[in-house]
């Protein structure tokens, strides 16, 4: 099983909780909330083989010294859910997600489902492209690892506005609104990148409508507004140099 590294536990937990929509009954970042496999009781660990492929439980349950899971009770509508991650925790409180699920309380059937945090790895990538707050969370455990929190404030409240604005199921590149380019490194292949998002939508570099320029911990970040009609704008976040 391969995992996908969150800056911190609440990160993670912050992630799913705008994926899945759920919140938990009690606090669940928690030092008590907080189970090692070893402590689960028996009811508990047979919820969380239930959302766990065949394969990954074997692989899971060979690594028990350096694998933990930690489950929670939570409210999903009306009905009662146990959540489940597993992952763990290194020496800088970083957490290494495997995956997570979640499953009713009660339930009689095998139909949870296990959410592997390898399929998130995939979408890893020079630029990103986030028209609306659901881009923003399906990119999330990328952008986090990448952009400082300050960026990432930023990042959210313009699609938000966006989505506001213009629709959350818009046709991002083909309607109205616009979307945000984020570029988190500044290397040959960011710069080839923001070429390429100029040409594409035939920007010139210096007919920008609004430009801002933040320092977050000794690094310049640029965002940039460019209208490509009154109804229609692209807004690209990147660090200086990028555009050298």
């Amino acid at each position: 099983m391969v995992g996908i590294l969150f800056q911190s536990w609440e990160r993670f937990l912050n992630y799913v909780k705008h994926k899945e929509k759920a919140e938990p009954e009690t606090g669940w970042s928690h030092v008590t909330c907080q189970f090692h496999r070893e402590c689960l009781k028996a009811e508990e660990w047979a919820g969380f083989q239930k959302i766990l492929p065949a394969a990954d439980y074997e692989t899971f349950t060979g690594n028990r010294s350096t694998i933990e899971v930690r489950s929670f009770q939570i409210q999903k509508g009306t009905v009662r859910m146990i959540f489940y991650a597993a992952g763990a925790e290194d020496r800088e409180e970083r957490y290494q997600c495997m995956g997570y699920g979640i499953v009713e309380e009660r339930a009689t059937e095998d139909n949870a489902c296990f959410v592997s945090m390898a399929e998130e790895q995939k979408k890893a990538g020079v630029s990103y492209c986030i028209g609306t707050e659901r881009d923003y969370w399906d990119n999330y455990p990328v952008l986090q690892m990448e952009l400082p929190e300050q960026i990432l404030t930023y990042l959210v409240s313009q699609v938000e506005i966006l989505d506001s604005n213009y629709g959350a199921e818009r046709d991002v590149m083909g309607g109205m609104g616009g979307f945000c380019t984020v570029i988190p490194k500044s290397d040959e292949a960011a710069e080839e990148a923001y070429k390429e998002i100029l040409k594409e939508h035939y920007i010139q570099e210096s007919m920008y409508e609004y430009l801002d320029t933040v320092t977050v911990d000794g690094t310049e970040w640029v965002e940039a507004l460019y209208l490509t009609n009154n109804d229609y704008g692209i807004i690209l976040i990147y660090q200086k140099g990028a555009e050298a």
